[in-house]
């Protein structure tokens, strides 16, 4: 039995004093995965004394559009980034990824702040939000400093939050005119579902067809949702008109395996990862059709 002591606050500067203070300390803000893992007993629980609640903190949980971008408390909830007016005016491509998140009840509790922290590699948001360049601010004693999120995370399971740190805000640039997004994922089911493979894809259509600033961002393909360079400098620079979208399918496959290697999955994922890339395609490509 794991025995640890309970912490809670409703205020930010306490629970970065809290972490000041003690060491080994876990933080507790939706609780769709730790309670899990601490009922397990899981392995991948890493060590600690205290338990920190920081769920009825107010001003962690505020979505709001300010200089240019829409700044997110790492408190708000999957279902609350489906339904606020600013994620799905801005964003739809995040809101389209939280509806795919387990089911009503997870949704309801969990947190974007804990599927950033928790950093699996099959985490339905972290593909979206890197695409869309999100940011992210980290609270300490000593003050703030802000990371790209494809900076943050350091491998599966692991990101560059020191233990005296607390994830206080994500941020992400509002996207200019002419961008497309969409996000595909395939599970072993329609609902409750743990993504096999995802994929986001966000990118710049111009007045003549070109594609330009793309972002191809898997999930479940990498030990952790990164950039597919390779990927996205196949497209930038083609037409909607004329692209190969198989072509790509293959150069996003073939990147996929130089990154992971040989498993014992790459049969079933390599021809996976470029059906998504070609969905996603198609998708954008005929909503610029429509809006051209």
């Amino acid at each position: 039995m794991i025995s640890y002591e309970f912490l809670t606050t409703q205020k930010t500067e306490e629970a970065i004093n809290y972490l000041d203070k003690f060491s080994k300390v876990h933080i507790l803000a939706g609780g769709t995965d730790l309670l899990v893992n601490l009922y397990k007993e899981s392995p991948r629980l890493s060590d600690f004394d205290y338990l920190l609640d920081i769920s009825n903190i107010p001003e962690l949980k505020i979505i709001k559009s300010i200089n240019n971008f829409i700044e997110i408390g790492p408190l708000v909830t999957h279902s609350r980034l489906i339904n606020d007016p600013l994620i799905k005016n801005n964003f739809p491509v995040l809101v389209i990824a939280a509806c795919t998140i387990g089911s009503t009840q997870i949704r309801n509790r969990g947190t974007i702040g804990g599927n950033i922290v928790n950093a699996s590699p099959a985490a339905d948001l972290l593909p979206p939000l890197i695409a869309l360049k999100a940011e992210v601010e980290l609270t300490s004693g000593k003050g703030k400093r802000v990371l790209s999120l494809e900076d943050f995370l350091a491998g599966p399971y692991k990101t560059k939050l020191q233990a005296n740190e607390l994830l206080t805000k994500i941020k992400i640039p509002l996207l200019a005119d002419n961008h497309y997004t969409d996000f595909q994922k395939i599970g072993r089911r329609k609902a409750l579902s743990i993504a096999r493979l995802s994929l986001a894809l966000v990118t710049k259509i111009d007045e003549e067809g070109i594609f330009q600033d793309t972002r191809v961002i898997p999930g479940s393909a990498t030990p952790y949702p990164q950039s597919l360079l390779v990927t996205e400098d196949a497209i930038n620079g083609k037409s909607i008109f004329d692209i190969d979208v198989e072509e790509i399918g293959k150069i996003t496959s073939k990147e996929m395996v130089s990154i992971t290697g040989e498993r014992w999955s790459t049969p079933y994922k390599k021809p996976t990862i470029a059906v998504l890339v070609k969905r996603a395609l198609k998708k954008v490509i005929e909503e610029a059709k429509i809006n051209g």
